[in-house]
């Protein structure tokens, strides 16, 4: 049984105390300004709000059940309207209808995802002076929602506070924790629970916890830590699920490791786990990147034969590998098999297609399809500009390169750094200092030099 005051005690800043009932309306728009916000979304938001008021308005006793409103609140949540659940809420109890623990959770995730800890904090005081019990989602929530703060000192503490009034977490709890500390940037305190705190509750970590911490290493490059993880993992007998190894593979990967990557994916196979569309993509992008451009064509084929479709990802990294190692014609063929097999091309495609031809000597080419983009739906990015400006340049075409840069302005995509450096260079090396001095001052002003 909860000990209220001891609970509050925790922090007296979040005190639900110090948090009025009223005060669920201070942070948002006014209920009044409901309707007015929902048209401009989905179809599914306008239907789920007049639901929720018809509901409201049916004059019957007893009330509708609040499962009935509970359903829409959820679904707001899901949709990560959060602002919304919480003005249908204030309507909830303006009519005079109790909300149960449910309720109460969905109020306290919107509010937790919000950063408005008070407003959660107010929530879990109404669970306990309803008489309810919080449960494992309540305090996870708010578990979560402190560290997403920032709070994370708050969120520890909150959590011995917790263990000491007798209540005790689960997986999912340690699991989301881990993760959301991990995300934070607090990845030592992360391994301080999965090492200490588990052991000390008796709860055997799991994959989803290793996981975690092992992504966090391998996205600081810190490769040699995160498969000492992974290893240890391996140890105390828990089986690396299919997204485990495509962390440690990826992270092999992105730290050049390359055969080290192929082995564990070899022990994917002998372990039975099928490889998925990510696990292909990871390893013929690295293929790629080592000009091993026959054995990422091998393992393009073994994708497709174990089931697994390539994706816009998986041949862009193909094409741009086959460009890069002087391919053209085979390029050329891939694209064109990309079109034929119905793959959804993107502007990173195209991207790719005009510098390699640009590098290839095939300059008009480069420049019909990048008229074209448009016209197919695929207006160029600011990557795409650069590339064909790029390509202009070499070719000595400057004053073509500055109408592209004006174009671009008009078209509404902004010149980056890369595009005015591209210019600049290709201006000195003309020894046209007069007008490279121009753009250098341009640059400068626009903030884009540091």
């Amino acid at each position: 049984m909860f000990d209220l005051g001891y609970l509050w005690g925790f922090n007296l800043k979040y005190s639900p105390y110090s948090v009025p009932h009223s005060a669920f309306r201070l942070c948002l728009p006014s209920t009044s300004s409901l309707h007015s916000h929902s048209h401009s979304q989905s179809h599914s938001h306008d239907k789920d709000v007049d639901f929720f008021t018809r509901l409201l308005s049916i004059s019957m006793r007893p009330s509708p059940s609040i499962n009935s409103f509970n359903m829409i609140l959820g679904a707001f949540a899901k949709r990560n309207d959060f602002p919304t659940a919480i003005l249908l809420f204030q309507k909830l109890q303006a009519r005079g209808i109790a909300p149960d623990l449910f309720t109460l959770n969905i109020l306290i995730n919107c509010c937790s995802s919000m950063g408005r800890m008070k407003l959660a904090f107010s929530g879990l005081a109404k669970i306990l002076t309803m008489g309810y019990q919080p449960d494992t989602v309540t305090l996870t929530t708010i578990l979560r929602g402190l560290c997403l703060c920032g709070n994370v000192e708050k969120a520890l503490h909150f959590h011995d506070r917790v263990l000491a009034l007798g209540f005790q977490f689960n997986k999912v709890t340690y699991g989301t924790l881990i993760k959301v500390l991990c995300n934070t940037g607090y990845r030592s305190a992360a391994i301080q629970v999965l090492r200490k705190t588990l052991p000390l509750l008796g709860i055997i970590p799991n994959v989803i916890m290793y996981s975690a911490i092992i992504d966090s290493l391998c996205t600081e490059n810190l490769v040699a830590d995160a498969f000492y993880l992974f290893s240890e993992m391996l140890a105390e007998g828990i089986t690396p699920d299919v997204q485990s190894y495509n962390i440690m593979i990826n992270g092999f990967c992105k730290s050049k490791m390359l055969d080290e990557a192929l082995i564990l994916f070899e022990e994917m196979l002998r372990k039975y786990l099928v490889p998925n569309t990510v696990t292909y993509t990871t390893l013929i992008d690295s293929l790629c990147k080592s000009k091993r451009i026959s054995c990422a064509l091998e393992l393009l084929v073994k994708m497709h034969d174990r089931g697994q479709p390539a994706n816009v990802v998986t041949y862009n990294s193909l094409l741009n590998g086959m460009f890069k190692n002087q391919q053209l014609d085979k390029a050329l063929k891939l694209f064109s098999q990309m079109k034929e097999s119905g793959i959804d091309l993107n502007i990173g495609t195209y991207s790719i297609l005009i510098d390699g031809l640009c590098k290839g000597g095939r300059l008009s080419d480069a420049r019909a399809i990048f008229q074209d983009l448009s016209a197919k739906g695929c207006p160029p990015n600011v990557r795409t500009y650069n590339i064909m400006i790029n390509g202009l340049c070499k070719e000595g075409l400057f004053k073509e390169a500055l109408t592209l840069l004006l174009e671009m302005e008009h078209n509404g995509c902004l010149p980056n750094a890369v595009t005015f450096l591209t210019l600049i260079h290709a201006y000195f090396e003309k020894d046209e200092n007069d007008m490279a001095g121009k753009l250098l001052q341009e640059m400068i002003a626009r903030g884009l030099l540091n």
